[in-house]
């Protein structure tokens, strides 16, 4: 089993993807949001320490990552767990409101039966 500690690196990925998708969060917002203070947060991002155990499991919970891959478990992937585009997906689609997730459920329903449709 290939396993280093990778969390410095994977809550830099993490602070970037939700950056990314909300261009006015801070990293005061992000922290609460890990339920954690700023500073502990700009540690974590630098490199110096990382959460107890309940915090890993808390910002996996979150982030919906799992905490294997939040730590750095570099085993093969489990064919059950998201993809990173899946987890994008899953965590944008978490963050808008409930008009617009109907939305898109209707569309995803509506392509998933015309590609159904095309390959009959």
């Amino acid at each position: 089993m290939v396993w280093k500690n990778k969390f410095h690196e994977h809550i830099n990925e993490l602070w970037k993807r939700t950056k990314e998708q909300n261009r006015k969060m801070t990293q005061t917002e992000y922290a609460r949001r890990l339920g954690v203070t700023r500073n502990a947060l700009l540690g974590w991002l630098r490199g110096s320490g990382q959460p107890d155990v309940d915090g890993l499991v808390r910002i996996a919970s979150i982030e919906n990552v799992s905490l294997s891959w939040l730590m750095g478990d570099e085993r093969p992937r489990n064919e059950n767990e998201l993809l990173q585009d899946e987890q994008t997906l899953l965590h944008s689609f978490r963050s808008i409101n409930s008009e617009h997730k109907d939305y898109l459920l209707w569309l995803a329903k509506r392509w998933k039966e015309a590609e159904e449709s095309i390959s009959e």
